[in-house]
C-alpha cells in the first residue's frame, strides 16, 4: 500500500510534466508569434536606444559600460531568436493538420526553447530602460584642442624661440606682440597644434581669446568648459565663485594658458581664478601693444614683424593660386609689385590675394596695382578686412592729441625715415604739443612716439632708436582716416608721377598737402591757400617756383622742399611766410641765403644739409632768434666758413641742436671746447679732416651720428676721456651711427670699444684698414674690462676693404648682431664668432666664393652659421 502510495503521490507531478511538455508541442505555432512580437519590441527599445547613444556620441560623449553590455547582449538575444524562429517555421511547414508531429522530439525541444526566451526576453527589456544620465559619459577631456589653420609660413625661427621658452622651467609669462594682422594669433595657433601633436607634462592647455573690451565672466566660462564643471551648477554661481572654483582645481595643475589678443597690460588674472604659476604651469599672451608684455610681467618677450620679401611673395601666391597667377605671362611680374604693396603683412596678402584668385587678366592686375599705391583703402575688402583690422589700434590711443600726430605722419611718402627730433618740432609748430618750454615738448612728443611704437603703430630699429618708420599698410589706414575726415581736409599724393600740381582748387580748400616723390618741375600761380599749415615737396624735380607761389599762404608753418637738387634759387614769396617754423631746404641745390631770411622771425627748424652752400652771410642766422635746429652736416661750407659761424653760434640762446660739419684740427678743437655748441651737438661729419695725423674725439654724451670722410691724413682715432668720464664709465651715451668712409691711412678703430651704444657700423673704402678692433690704443684700455664692445651692435657693414684681416682677434658675444654684410674684403678669413654664439637672430650677405674660403678653429661655428648666410645676390 506505502508503494502505491508513492505512486499515486507522484501522478500529479507527471502529469503537470507530461502536460507542460505538451503544451510545448501543442502550443508551439502559437508561442513562435509571441516570440516574434517580443523580438520586435526588443528591436525597437534597442533602436531608439541606439539614436540617443549616437545623438550623445555626436555631442563628444561615450556610451556607458552598462550599455554597452546590453547592447552585445541583444545582438545576441536577436540572433538566437532568428534562428528558432527560423526552425519554427520549418516545423510548422512539416506539421500535418490534425495529425502528429512527425518528430515530436525535436518539435518538443524547439518549444521548450521559445518557452525559455518568451521569459527571457522580457528581463532584456525591462534592463534597457535606462535613465538619460546612463546612456553615455563624457569623453575624457583632450588636453589640447587643436585651431584649424594653414601651414604658417615664415614662423620656423619665431616658432623655434617660442617653443625654447615653453620648454624653458625659468620662464613663466611669454608675450608675443605686434601689429594687428601680423601673425600673432598663428604663431599661438601653431604652438596649440604642436602640444596637440607631442608629448609634454601640461595637464591643461586652454584657449581663450580676450579681445579688447574683456569680460572676466566670458572668460571664465570658456575655462569652465574646459575643466569640464557641470552646467547647471557653474551658471549659478556668481563671479567670485567661478573663480574659486577655478583657482581649486588649476592650483593643483600644471597648464598652459593662451590668452589670444589681450589689450589691457593691467589684467587681472587672479580676478578670473588664475593661481599664481607654480609647478612649471605658463601663460602666453598675444597683444598689439608693447606696454602689455610689460605690464603682464612677461620674462620672455617675442615680436612679430612682417614677412620678409621671400617669405611675402611665396604667401601671397598660395593665396593667389596658379591658376591667375600664370594665366598670362606678364602676371607675375605684376602679381610680385601687388604682393611688395602689402609689405609683408600676412592679412593683407591673403586679402589681397583671396580677391586677385579670380582675375585673370593683364588689366586687372595693373588696375589693381594703382588702387593699392594711390587708394588703397578702395580696394575691395581692404577696408574691412583690413584696415579696420588696424584702426583698432588706433581707437585705443590714448588721446585725441596722440591721434592728431599719428594721422600727420601720414602726410610723408611711404618708407619715410623720419628723424625724431625733427617731428616733434613739425608737431610743435603744428600745435598738437601743449604750450610749454622746449623741454617739456620734447618730452610729450618723445612719449607720444614712444606709445606709437608700443602700439605697433610706428617702428623703429630698437628702443633708443632717433629713426622711425610707418609701415605702408599702416600708412594707408592713417589715410583712410583722414579721407573721411572733413576737419582734417588733407591732401596726399606721392610716388604719383605728378608732373604738375594738382589743380588749384584743391589747394585752396586744403590745411595739409603732401606731394612727395612726383616728377613736379615748376610751381606756377598764385594759389589762396588761407587754411594751409603744412605743404610737403620733397623729392620732386623742382627747378622753378614762381615769385608770388607764397604770397597767399600767411598760415604756413611747415614747408619741406628738401632732396630737390635742381632747386638753385628761393622765390621772394616765401620771405613772407611770417609763420613759418620748420624750412627744409635739404639737399636742394641752394648756393646762397639771401638776407631776406631774416624776415622768418617764428624759424624754429632750419634744414641745411647737403647743400652747396659755400657762404652764410655774418649775423643772418643769428638774427633768427628763435631758431632752435639747425643742420649743417655733409655742408660744402669752407673751414674759414665753419669757424666765423661757431663764433656766430655762440650768441644764439635758443639754439638747442645742431648738426655740423668740420674740416681740421683747429675747428674741431674749437667745437669741442664749446661748452654750449659741444654738447648740443648731435650730428657730426669730420670731413677732409687736416692739420694731424691723429683724430681726437672729446666725449660727447649727446651725439648720436659720427661720421668720418675723405681723411686722407688720419692714422688713428683716438677718446679723450675726462676723469668723470671714466669714474662714470659713460662715454658718447647716445652715439648710435658710425660711418667711416675713405681714409686712406686708418688701421683699426679701436676706439670704437669705447663707445657703448653702437647699432650702426658702417665701413667702407679704407685701403689700410687691416683690423675693426686692434690690440690696446684708441683709449679703449682706460676702460678695460668694463664695457662690453658692440653690446647694442645691431648693423655692421664692410665694405672695399683689402687689406681687413680681422674684425677682432678673440670671439666676441655680439648679443644684438641682425646684419652682417661684408663685400670686397678678400683677406678677412676669419669672423669672430665661437661656438656658443646665439645665430637665430643673425643675417651675414656676402659673396659666395668670400665665405665658402672662410677659415674656423672650431668646426661647430659654420655649421651654427651656415643657416645665416645668404649670398650677395640673394
Amino acid at each position: 500500500m506505502e508503494i502505491l502510495g508513492s505512486i499515486l503521490g507522484l501522478l500529479p507531478c507527471l502529469w503537470d510534466r507530461t502536460k507542460t511538455q505538451v503544451d510545448y508541442v501543442r502550443h508551439l505555432e502559437e508561442n513562435l508569434k509571441s516570440l516574434r512580437i517580443e523580438k520586435e519590441k526588443l528591436m525597437e527599445l534597442r533602436n531608439d536606444l541606439l539614436r540617443k547613444v549616437e545623438d550623445a556620441e555626436e555631442r563628444h560623449m561615450k556610451r556607458t559600460e552598462r550599455v554597452v553590455g546590453w547592447l552585445k547582449r541583444v545582438d545576441v538575444m536577436i540572433t538566437e531568436v532568428d534562428g528558432i524562429l527560423s526552425q519554427g517555421e520549418q516545423q510548422i511547414q512539416n506539421t500535418c493538420l490534425g495529425r502528429c508531429h512527425k518528430n515530436c522530439w525535436s518539435t518538443y525541444k524547439l518549444g521548450k526553447e521559445v518557452i525559455t526566451k518568451l521569459k527571457a526576453l522580457p528581463t532584456l527589456i525591462s534592463e534597457g530602460n535606462f535613465n538619460e544620465d546612463v546612456l553615455a559619459d563624457l569623453l575624457p577631456q583632450p588636453i589640447v584642442d587643436p585651431i584649424p589653420m594653414d601651414v604658417p609660413v615664415g614662423m620656423d625661427l619665431l616658432f623655434k624661440r617660442a617653443w625654447s621658452f615653453i620648454q624653458d622651467d625659468a620662464v613663466h609669462i611669454i608675450g608675443i606682440y605686434g601689429m594687428g594682422g601680423v601673425g600673432k594669433s598663428t604663431l599661438l595657433a601653431n604652438i596649440n597644434n604642436m602640444l596637440a601633436e607631442t608629448s609634454h607634462e601640461f595637464d591643461f592647455v586652454i584657449w581663450v581669446v580676450v579681445s579688447s573690451n574683456p569680460n572676466v565672466g566670458t572668460i571664465q566660462d570658456k575655462i569652465a568648459k574646459k575643466l569640464r564643471f557641470p552646467k547647471d551648477t557653474w551658471s549659478r554661481n556668481e563671479q567670485q565663485e567661478k573663480a574659486g572654483e577655478i583657482f581649486r582645481v588649476l592650483s593643483k595643475k600644471r597648464f598652459l594658458l593662451l590668452l589670444d589678443d589681450l589689450w589691457d597690460p593691467l589684467f587681472d588674472l587672479q580676478q578670473v581664478g588664475i593661481p599664481p604659476l607654480q609647478c612649471n604651469s605658463k601663460i602666453i599672451i598675444t597683444t598689439r601693444l608693447e606696454d602689455v608684455c610689460g605690464g603682464m610681467g612677461a620674462d620672455k618677450w617675442i615680436k612679430v614683424d612682417c614677412l620678409g620679401e621671400q617669405n611675402a611673395w611665396e604667401l601671397f601666391k598660395q593665396k593667389v593660386g596658379d591658376e591667375a597667377l600664370y594665366s598670362h605671362p606678364e602676371i607675375e611680374d605684376q602679381a610680385k609689385l601687388v604682393a611688395k604693396e602689402c609689405g609683408g603683412l600676412p592679412i593683407a596678402l591673403i586679402t589681397v590675394g583671396r580677391a586677385m584668385a579670380s582675375k585673370k587678366t593683364i588689366n586687372e592686375w595693373s588696375y589693381t596695382l594703382r588702387v593699392l599705391q594711390e587708394f588703397a583703402w578702395e580696394f575691395p575688402k581692404m577696408e574691412d578686412k583690413v584696415l579696420h583690422l588696424l584702426r583698432y589700434s588706433y581707437d585705443g590711443l590714448g588721446g585725441e592729441m596722440t591721434k592728431a600726430c599719428f594721422r600727420y605722419l601720414s602726410l610723408f611718402p611711404e618708407d619715410y625715415n623720419f628723424d625724431k627730433q625733427k617731428v616733434i618740432y613739425i608737431w610743435m609748430a603744428e600745435g598738437f604739443l601743449r604750450d610749454g618750454s622746449l623741454y617739456m615738448a620734447t618730452q610729450e612728443g618723445h612719449h607720444i612716439i614712444g606709445e606709437l611704437k608700443r602700439a605697433c603703430l610706428l617702428e623703429a630699429e630698437s628702443d633708443e632708436c632717433d629713426i622711425f618708420r610707418m609701415h605702408d599698410v599702416v600708412r594707408d589706414m592713417a589715410l583712410s582716416i583722414c579721407s573721411k575726415d572733413q576737419n582734417d581736409k588733407y591732401l596726399v599724393q606721392d610716388w604719383h608721377r605728378l608732373i604738375g600740381p594738382p589743380p588749384i582748387p584743391k589747394w585752396e580748400i586744403a590745411k595739409l598737402i603732401s606731394l612727395p616723390y612726383n616728377k613736379i618741375e615748376q610751381l606756377e600761380g598764385e594759389p589762396n591757400c588761407e587754411n594751409l599749415l603744412t605743404l610737403v615737396l620733397a623729392s620732386n624735380f623742382l627747378r622753378k617756383i614762381a615769385n608770388d607761389f607764397f604770397q597767399y599762404m600767411p598760415s604756413l608753418k611747415v614747408l619741406d622742399l628738401s632732396r630737390n637738387r635742381e632747386l638753385q634759387e628761393l622765390p621772394k614769396s616765401l620771405f613772407k611766410l611770417t609763420s613759418l617754423q620748420i624750412l627744409d631746404l635739404s639737399r636742394t641745390g641752394i648756393t646762397e641765403l639771401s638776407p631776406k631770411f631774416k624776415k622768418l622771425q617764428k624759424l624754429k627748424f632750419l634744414g641745411l644739409s647737403g647743400t652747396p652752400l659755400k657762404v652764410i652771410p655774418p649775423q643772418l642766422l643769428s638774427s633768427l632768434s628763435n631758431l632752435e635746429q639747425l643742420e649743417l652736416d655733409d655742408s660744402s661750407l669752407s673751414d674759414t666758413s665753419i669757424n666765423e659761424l661757431l663764433d656766430e653760434l655762440e650768441s644764439f640762446k635758443n639754439l638747442k641742436h645742431l648738426k655740423l660739419t668740420v674740416k681740421s684740427k683747429i675747428t674741431l678743437e674749437k667745437l669741442s671746447t664749446s661748452e654750449k655748441l659741444y654738447q648740443i651737438t648731435y650730428g657730426l661729419d669730420i670731413m677732409r679732416y687736416r692739420g694731424s695725423s691723429s683724430l681726437q674725439l672729446k666725449n660727447n654724451n649727446v651725439l648720436q651720428r659720427l661720421t668720418i670722410n675723405n681723411c686722407d691724413d688720419v692714422e688713428e682715432v683716438t677718446v679723450c676721456w675726462t676723469r668723470n668720464d671714466i669714474s662714470r664709465k659713460v662715454c658718447f651715451r647716445d652715439l648710435s651711427k658710425v660711418r667711416i668712409h675713405k681714409c686712406k691711412l686708418l688701421k683699426d678703430v679701436t676706439f670704437l670699444m669705447a663707445l657703448p651704444n653702437i647699432r650702426l657700423l658702417w665701413i667702407e673704402n679704407c685701403p689700410s684698414m687691416e683690423n675693426i678692433i686692434g690690440v690696446g690704443g684708441g683709449g679703449a684700455s682706460m676702460v678695460s674690462g668694463t664695457i662690453n664692445a658692440f653690446a647694442c651692435l645691431e648693423t655692421l657693414i664692410l665694405q672695399w676693404l683689402p687689406a681687413l684681416k680681422y674684425i677682432c682677434n678673440h670671439a666676441l658675444p655680439f648679443p644684438r648682431l641682425t646684419l652682417l654684410r661684408v663685400r670686397k674684403c678678400p683677406e678677412l678669413k676669419r669672423l669672430p664668432f665661437d661656438s656658443n654664439y646665439d645665430a637665430r637672430k643673425l643675417t651675414i650677405r656676402g659673396d659666395r666664393e668670400w665665405w665658402d674660403g672662410l677659415e674656423w678653429d672650431d668646426e661647430a661655428v659654420p655649421a651654427t652659421l651656415n643657416p645665416c648666410f645668404r649670398p650677395r645676390n640673394y
